[in-house]
C-alpha cells in the first residue's frame, strides 16, 4: 500500500511539474492565431515587479499561455463543459442557431472610467468645434439577445447608448441598437463566431450615419471558411463557418498606414485564421485613405476595429479620410484634425470598449 501511495503522488508531481518544465524550457510562443493576440512571454524579474505584484500576475499569465498544447487542452475542456451541459465557456455563450457571443455582463461596464470617457470626447468637440457623431456599436449578445442561452447576462445597451447621448448634446448618435435589431430580421448582422459586424451589419450603420450616403455596389464574397474570436474562446469543433464579404471601391483609393501605403483590402487574409483582417490588414495608429469620390470633404474617424469594415462604404462620400486607433496614435489628435481640415469627426467604437477605454485620456494633448 505504501508503494501505491509513493507511486500516486509520484505521478501527481508529474502531472504538475512537467508541464510547467516544458513552459520554461521551450521557446515562447508570442502570438496566438487562434486567440489572435499576443501571449505572455517570460516576465523579467525585479525588485520592483514583485513588490507591486505585476510579476505573480504576469508569471501565471504567462505559464497558462505558454503551456504545452494548450489549443488542444482548451478545445477538450470545452468539450467536456459543453457536454455537462455549460452554455459559458471560456468567457463566451453559447447560444442557439450557432452563435458564440462573447460575454459582457454589466460590472465590466466601468462606470467611473465612462463618466471620464464622456468628459474627454467632450472637451475634444468643443475643442475642435466641427460637427461630430458618435456610433456606439451594441455587442452581439445585446441585439440578438433571442440567440443567448436562458439566464445570461448582457450590459444593458438602451441604457448605455442613453446614458452617453444624454451628457453630449452637441454630438449626433445615430441608435445603432435600434437599426441592427430591425435588420437583423432581414440578414444576419452579426458574424456567428466573432465579435464583429458582417458586411450587412457595417452596411445598416452606413446607412443609419448618412441615410443619403452614395455607395451603392453590391457586396463580394472574400471568404465561407471564417471562425472568429468567439470561436477561439471555445475551439468548438462543431462550429459553422462565417461568410465574409468586401465592398467594391474605385480604383482611385490611395491608403496609407502609419505612413506606409497598403491597400484596402488584404487579400492575403484569405489563407490565415483571422479572415477579419482583410480589412485594411488590421489595426494602425493612423490611417489615410483618399481619392475615393472628389468633394473635398475630409473626414476625421476615432476608431476601434468595427471601424474597419464600416470605412469601405465611407470612401464614396468622403474625399479624405483619416482613421486614428488611440491605442496605437502617440500624437494630438487636435492638432491632427486642425492640421488636416477636418469637416467632421466620426467616433467608432463598441459601446462596453468605449466605457472601459483608458486611451481616451489622448485625446486632451
Amino acid at each position: 500500500m505504501k508503494k501505491f501511495h509513493i507511486a500516486l503522488i509520484a505521478l501527481f508531481l508529474a502531472v504538475i511539474i512537467l508541464p510547467a518544465a516544458f513552459v520554461f524550457a521551450g521557446e515562447d510562443r508570442t502570438f496566438s492565431d487562434n486567440e489572435n493576440r499576443m501571449l505572455q512571454t517570460a516576465p523579467k524579474l525585479t525588485f520592483d515587479s514583485i513588490l507591486d505584484g505585476s510579476f505573480q500576475n504576469k508569471i501565471t499569465d504567462y505559464i497558462s499561455d505558454q503551456f504545452p498544447a494548450r489549443d488542444t487542452w482548451t478545445q477538450l475542456g470545452s468539450q467536456v463543459k459543453k457536454l455537462a451541459g455549460f452554455k459559458d465557456i471560456g468567457g463566451a455563450y453559447l447560444g442557439s442557431d450557432g452563435y458564440y457571443m462573447e460575454k459582457i455582463t454589466p460590472d465590466k461596464v466601468d462606470e467611473t472610467n465612462l463618466r471620464r470617457n464622456i468628459g474627454l470626447v467632450s472637451d475634444f468637440v468643443q475643442s475642435c468645434g466641427v460637427k461630430t457623431t458618435m456610433l456606439l456599436v451594441p455587442a452581439t449578445g445585446t441585439v440578438m439577445s433571442d440567440k443567448l442561452p436562458a439566464h445570461a447576462q448582457m450590459y444593458d445597451a438602451e441604457k448605455l447608448y442613453n446614458t452617453v447621448k444624454s451628457a453630449m448634446p452637441d454630438v449626433s448618435f445615430p441608435d445603432l441598437y435600434t437599426a441592427l435589431s430591425e435588420a437583423k430580421t432581414q440578414q444576419q448582422v452579426y458574424y456567428r463566431t466573432d465579435h464583429h459586424w458582417t458586411w450587412y451589419g457595417a452596411h445598416t450603420a452606413y446607412k443609419a450615419l448618412l441615410p443619403d450616403g452614395k455607395y451603392a455596389a453590391s457586396p463580394e464574397l472574400f471568404s465561407d471558411s471564417f471562425l472568429g474570436t468567439t470561436y477561439s474562446k471555445t475551439l468548438d469543433p462543431a462550429a459553422k463557418c462565417d461568410g465574409v464579404y468586401i465592398s467594391p471601391v474605385s480604383d482611385n483609393l490611395r491608403v496609407t498606414a502609419d505612413g506606409k501605403e497598403i491597400s484596402l483590402y488584404d487579400m492575403s487574409a484569405a489563407g490565415e485564421k483571422d479572415k477579419y483582417k482583410v480589412f485594411l490588414g488590421g489595426n494602425y495608429g493612423e490611417t489615410t485613405i483618399t481619392g475615393g469620390c472628389n468633394n473635398g470633404k475630409t473626414l476625421l474617424i476615432i476608431k476601434d476595429s468595427f471601424a474597419n469594415s464600416l470605412v469601405p462604404f465611407l470612401t464614396a462620400d468622403y474625399e479624405n479620410i483619416i482613421m486614428l486607433d488611440l491605442r496605437y496614435y502617440m500624437g494630438s489628435a487636435k492638432q491632427l484634425a486642425a492640421d488636416k481640415g477636418a469637416d467632421e469627426i466620426l467616433f467608432v467604437c463598441e459601446m462596453s470598449s468605449f466605457a472601459n477605454d483608458k486611451n481616451m485620456v489622448k485625446l486632451g494633448f
